[in-house]
Formats: C-alpha cells, structure tokens, sequence
C-alpha cells in the first residue's frame, strides 16, 4: 500500500479484465518482484538472441529486431501463502502447493514448461492452467504481471514452423482477449503479483 507502482498495477489488472468498464474481481494485495541480477541478465540476453535473429530476417518481423517484440502479459495461477496479516513478503515461501511461489522460485523454468511453453495472456484473469477447488485448499487466485520477448509469433505448429519461431499463439476461453505460449523460459520476466478475489 502507498507504493506508486500499484495503482498503475491495478489500473493495468483492470484495465485487461474481461470486463475492463465494470471490474468485477477485487484487488486484495499487490507484491513486487525483486528478480536477482542473474534472471534480469538472462532476461536481456535473450532479448540481444531474439533481436539478432531477427534481423537476418529484418522485413519480416520487423518489431523483434527494436526490443525482441517485448509484450506485457498475465500469468494466472494460485498462490497459498497469502495472508491479509503480513504487510510485506521478503521470500518465497515453501509450500508445494503454493503456485506463484513455485513458478517464480523456478524461474518459469519447468519440466511441464520446457515440453509445453508457458501460455501467457492479454486477459488479467484468465487462468494459465488447470483449476483446483480454491475454497478447500485455502488458496487464493493470484495474476503474475510479467514482460515478454514474444519474438517472432505464428499461430500454426508444425514442426517446420516451430522451430522458426518464439511464440505461438493460442486459443483463448475469452473472445477478446490473446493468449500467446512462449517457448523458453529466459522470455519471462515476472514483474508484480496481484491477488485478487
């Protein structure tokens, strides 16, 4: 509370829900994430790969060859350390169980992940994986606000295509939003954590 970075964060969380006019989640807490030296190198090395990819291939995917198409994208998930009670949260906790924890302590970097990307979204409350029953697991939905190098993006796989691109495009449950699978892990800089209702 009283940081200037949440309201922008929440105008941002509202702004990409699925009814941005009437927000129907409540924010309950917003977390910064303090990423390490090494994940925010890992992070803009693989921005430096993506853009000197893409100039070799400069009038087809002009953008990546600027930043490496840097996107802002949501990551939902659950999160069961959350407490009303702490004001601050200096670590990640140990809970199995607790998503965000888990997802940030690996660095998005998983063997479900490797195999299948991690599918991001345009929608702040779209869900990124399968749902559990919150309410018996004391868990709470939580978003993770992360910035992307998508890269280069198509929205065919097969096999001659894959290999050529960053991202994949993907079905999404909600009409207007975009739901993009990004296929290494280096691509994903968690940023905030919001948990909501």
């Amino acid at each position: 509370m009283g940081d200037p970075a949440r309201n922008i964060t929440e105008m941002i969380f509202h702004r990409a829900s699925a009814s941005p006019s009437k927000p129907s989640r409540k924010i309950r807490r917003v977390f910064r994430v303090k990423n390490s030296i090494e994940i925010l190198e890992r992070f803009e090395k693989y921005r430096e790969k993506v853009k000197e990819t893409a100039y070799k291939q400069q009038k087809t995917h002009p953008r990546s060859t600027v930043d490496g198409n840097e996107l802002l994208r949501f990551y939902g998930t659950t999160m069961s350390c959350y407490s009303e009670k702490s004001i601050r949260v200096s670590e990640l906790c140990k809970d199995p169980t607790c998503r965000v924890c888990r997802m940030i302590q690996c660095n998005f970097d998983t063997e479900y992940t490797r195999k299948n990307g991690i599918r991001l979204s345009t929608n702040s409350e779209e869900l990124s994986e399968n749902m559990i029953n919150l309410s018996k697991l004391k868990m709470e939905r939580a978003a993770i606000v992360c910035r992307i190098i998508a890269g280069t993006v198509v929205n065919k796989v097969n096999n001659r295509v894959k290999e050529e691109c960053e991202s994949i495009e993907s079905e999404t449950q909600y009409a207007k939003s975009e739901s993009l699978i990004v296929r290494n892990p280096s691509a994903v800089l968690p940023c905030f954590v919001i948990v909501f209702t």
